[in-house]
């Protein structure tokens, strides 16, 4: 056991725990098969778990003579804290613990690495207590090398109070591993085996027919934004409609744009879009209902008194969803409702409980869901934790809301993409479907960055098994988009469009064929969706369509020629 004394800019540690020389050891740490644990908890409970993968190459407190491994270490001049050496650039590092407190019953706890004695980032946050053991999940990806970096824990407040952490882990995964399991996890939960067996009609099995397979429709829903600039314009409809399976309007069915003066509801133009989408059988999500920031609040509406405002919003519901009952699969009920108020600092704290009560009578077959930003895209807003996230949306429930999705706005700057499995891994402990609902790369970055963090994000959420859907954030303008364009206004590729279509093509089955076996079988694996089956035997064609849904075992179609 080792004292040392690190010191960043207005902070200082003192760490009392065994320093880690990773360097070597490094490559030993990693499980042989490189697997990544899903686990993740949500709940506070009364003893902490063992460690993920046996603490990984910190070994805190996994030992004979430590079994617990508790450490405890009081908050303002001294800090919890991890010391390790010699982490490597590029490397995918999952770090976990448990934590709990003493000196307040609940603080917010930031997880945070100092590369190098150069600055902090934030890794992991948690709302810890201090009745109970709250889990930690995070990770990072590093720059540039490291001879020490160090892991830290502060309370966001700076609040004196003593934190206890325990079995810590931190667990390096190269990219090759990393990129390994999103493709088992893909082939796995997106992808289903097939056995197409022939017969003829006495039964027989006929070997050697010709099998071809097409698939024609995706199950996984990937889509986009789309705004008016859709309507009229026949060549963005075709390019859209030969891409996506998914859409949501970018604006027009905001309060603001379908009722901008009391009274005055404009519902023409959500109308036309609904209709192109119904007529190529894209599904389509509702967006929004209301939205707790001031500055996205009609004009209207700002000045009303509490009842007329309690009245405004009961028409608004009726007005909105009486009319497109059972046309949205979803509805975004009070958007962003972690960062504003404004609902609920007139109307009460129960509002947003009201919003999805009324909105489940209107429309009882919408999956209703919260939306928000900085849930998974960074872990440095306050606002909006992982924990934060679960505990609004348990609150909703307990208050008797019917609340049955996960949305995750997505708006990125730089990916952090250990960070991101995480915070999915910790929502997936809710059971409830988890959408991505407005992915885009923030335009700070040039054309090649952005396509290239595209691609990272787009691959970790298809790959995680708690996501259910993708939409894109890209509706597209003569001025250009929110953050982030696919193509330009002639519809030409710019190299996000280039992901998009690489990716839509990997995550589809190209067409599949052979020939039956002396089983008079074929076999196949697809990805999940619906296929047209193609049959020929001795100048004899016979086709079929099938699905390929979610299930573990293998799907087997019959044919007869």
């Amino acid at each position: 056991m080792k004292m040392h004394r690190f010191a960043l800019p207005g902070l200082e540690f003192l760490v009392l725990w065994m320093l880690l020389h990773c360097g070597s050891e490094l490559a030993a740490a990693v499980p042989p098969d490189g697997w990544y644990d899903y686990s993740a908890h949500t709940d506070c409970r009364g003893q902490p778990e063992p460690a993920l993968y046996n603490g990984g190459i910190l070994k805190f407190g996994n030992s004979g003579d430590d079994p617990d491994g508790y450490r405890t270490t009081e908050t303002g001049v001294f800090s919890p804290a991890f010391v390790v050496y010699n982490l490597n650039k590029t490397t995918m590092y999952t770090f976990s613990c448990w934590v709990k407190l003493e000196g307040a019953y609940s603080a917010l706890i930031t997880a945070r690495l100092a590369p190098d004695n150069t600055g902090a980032r934030c890794i992991a946050t948690v709302l810890a207590r201090s009745d109970c053991w709250a889990f930690v999940k995070g990770g990072f990806v590093l720059d540039w090398p490291t001879q020490t970096s160090v892991i830290f824990f502060q309370n966001a407040d700076k609040t004196p109070m003593k934190i206890t952490v325990a079995s810590g882990s931190l667990q390096p995964f190269t990219t090759d591993q990393w990129a390994m399991h999103q493709q088992d996890t893909i082939r796995k939960r997106r992808k289903r085996a097939a056995t197409i067996h022939v017969a003829d009609p006495q039964g027989a099995r006929v070997v050697g027919a010709s099998v071809s397979v097409q698939q024609t429709a995706k199950d996984f829903p990937i889509g986009s934004a789309i705004a008016s600039t859709i309507l009229g314009n026949q060549a963005y409809q075709q390019w859209f409609v030969d891409r996506f399976n998914a859409a949501v309007f970018e604006d027009e069915l905001k309060w603001y744009s379908t009722e901008p003066m009391s009274g005055l509801l404009r519902f023409d133009v959500p109308d036309q879009m609904l209709a192109f989408v119904r007529s190529h059988r894209v599904m389509v999500r509702g967006h929004n209902i209301f939205w707790e920031n001031q500055d996205a609040t009609p004009r209207w509406v700002k000045n009303l008194t509490a009842d007329d405002l309690r009245a405004a919003v009961n028409t608004r519901i009726q007005s909105l969803m009486t009319r497109y009952r059972g046309e949205f699969a979803h509805w975004d009920v009070n958007n962003e409702m972690l960062h504003y108020n404004f609902y609920e600092q007139r109307l009460g704290p129960n509002a947003s409980m009201e919003f999805f009560s009324v909105a489940q009578d209107a429309d009882p077959l919408a999956t209703l869901f919260m939306n928000e930003y900085n849930v998974i895209e960074t872990c440095d807003d306050p606002f909006s934790t992982v924990d934060t996230y679960v505990d609004k949306l348990k609150e909703l429930q307990s208050g008797g809301a019917i609340l049955e999705g996960i949305g995750l706005e997505g708006h990125f700057s730089k990916p952090n993409i250990p960070l991101m499995r995480a915070i999915l891994d910790k929502l997936a402990t809710l059971g409830l479907p988890i959408w991505f609902t407005e992915i885009d790369i923030s335009n700070k970055f040039d054309a090649q960055t952005q396509a290239a963090y595209l691609e990272q994000v787009l691959r970790e959420a298809y790959s995680h098994p708690a996501v259910s859907g993708v939409m894109l954030w890209t509706a597209l303008h003569p001025s250009g988009c929110y953050q982030m364009c696919l193509t330009d206004w002639n519809l030409s590729n710019l190299p996000t469009g280039d992901v998009i279509d690489r990716l839509l093509n990997e995550w589809r089955t190209l067409q599949a064929g052979g020939q039956t076996d002396a089983h008079g079988a074929y076999s196949f694996s697809g990805y999940l969706g619906e296929y047209v089956l193609t049959v020929s035997y001795n100048n004899r064609t016979t086709q079929a369509t099938f699905s390929l849904s979610p299930g573990d075992e293998t799907r087997h179609i019959n044919v007869q020629m």
